[in-house]
């Protein structure tokens, strides 16, 4: 330091002398590489004095263009003593490279000045370092439900929810990979739920579709392991997501039937059954369509009730035809229902169906169920007809038979 005060009072010799340039980098080193943006370059070096004098109060001092560095150079470091030939020392620099960083080449300099003491006095001298790197911009994958409709889940229903795999980075990502799992309370449906992306550009998003149904009526979640590369293969990168998703009241319905079932050739025979809204949340506008099988054919298919809650049962009637080559048995029927809750939107239709069975029974001479009556009835009059035109004759015989002795 003294030598530099008297090298001020003295006045340095200019720099451009033969010691201007006397220091260069030696075994320098940038990691990672290539660098990614959004991440931090780092700078490994030692200095290499080529003449064998000594350099005194040195300073170093990286500088660079915007946005690796801000227009301002950063503050010099004091190296002090430099020895002649290769120095012991070695240099660390970390630079942090901002996330909107385009992919291209940069450079960071540095800058070096010091003093050579001659006979002529004190030499001011620098040494201008540059080190360039490539910088690679970093992809982001992030996961999140796009608009599911319903906006919510709904306890006990099979809902559909899209999937959107949006890439929020400034490069592009490539062999992106996401692995999903459900949380508490949910089941996925469906048979896939790997999916993979070859390629996705910046702010370039890709969607898929995953069936669920909630069970419980909580907060839960989707599990969605992300694993990517950047563009050129050189980085993974990888995440657990969290899909949070909110599960409302929904009604739910149970089904049995009243009555005894139709007969082989049986038209227009009702069939009851019984609904019970087993769910947490009413169900208004509740309509149920009835979809049969062979041999019984509805006529009648549809019901509907204003309004069932919670717990509330109400009856049901369809009417049906029942082939008159039909098998007696058990013939499976599904019961669809369509209707609306107050926790959802104006226009929302809530679905759902329950299976259950109509009994076939046995038919006379293949009639259907008012014939069956009506024959019932016939064979009575007839039957009574004939027992009271029989008493009649034996009470005319026993008369004529009693005036006949007088």
């Amino acid at each position: 330091m003294a030598l530099i005060a008297m090298a001020m009072l003295i006045g340095a010799v200019s720099a451009s002398t033969v010691f201007d340039n006397s220091l260069s980098m030696a075994n320098v080193s940038v990691s990672p590489n290539p660098v990614v943006a959004g991440g931090n370059v780092i700078i490994h070096f030692r200095l290499y004095d080529a003449y064998n004098v000594w350099l005194y109060g040195t300073t170093l001092q990286p500088s660079g263009t915007y946005p690796l560095l801000n227009a301002s150079p950063l503050s010099a470091s004091l190296l002090g003593t430099v020895n002649p030939g290769l120095n012991g020392v070695n240099y660390t620099y970390a630079f942090p490279i901002p996330d909107t960083t385009p992919a291209g080449t940069y450079t960071i300099t540095f800058t070096a000045q010091y003093f050579v003491y001659s006979g002529t006095g004190a030499l001011l001298a620098t040494s201008s370092m540059p080190v360039t790197f490539f910088v690679q911009n970093r992809p982001s994958i992030k996961l999140l439900p796009l608009n599911p409709q319903p906006a919510t889940l709904y306890v006990g229903q099979n809902q559909t929810i899209t999937l959107l795999i949006n890439n929020t980075g400034y490069g592009t990502a490539r062999n992106v990979s996401v692995d999903v799992v459900a949380g508490r309370g949910l089941n996925i449906l469906s048979s896939i739920t790997s999916f993979f992306v070859s390629n996705l550009t910046r702010s370039s998003e890709y969607s898929e579709k995953l069936l669920v149904g909630a069970q419980n009526l909580s907060n839960t979640y989707l599990l969605a392991n992300v694993t990517y590369y950047s563009s050129r293969f050189q980085r993974r990168f990888s995440s657990i997501q969290r899909i949070n998703l909110s599960v409302m009241p929904s009604a739910q319905f149970s089904v049995s039937s009243l009555g005894s079932g139709a007969a082989v050739g049986a038209t227009d025979v009702p069939i009851n059954f019984k609904i019970t809204n087993t769910g947490t949340s009413s169900a208004g506008e509740l309509q149920l369509t009835l979809e049969t099988v062979y041999p019984v054919t509805p006529v009648a298919s549809t019901a509907y009730v204003n309004n069932l809650q919670p717990g509330a049962s109400a009856n049901l009637t369809f009417l049906v035809n029942v082939d008159t080559a039909g098998v007696p048995g058990k013939y499976p029927v599904v019961l669809y229902e369509q209707w609306k809750q107050p926790n959802g939107a104006s226009n929302q239709q809530f679905t759902g169906y329950n299976n259950y069975f109509v009994p076939v029974i046995n038919s006379v001479l293949g009639t259907s169920g008012m014939a069956i009556d009506a024959t019932v009835a016939i064979v009575i009059i007839a039957a009574l007809a004939v027992f009271y035109r029989r008493a009649y004759a034996r009470k005319q015989a026993k008369t004529d038979k009693q005036k006949a002795k007088r």
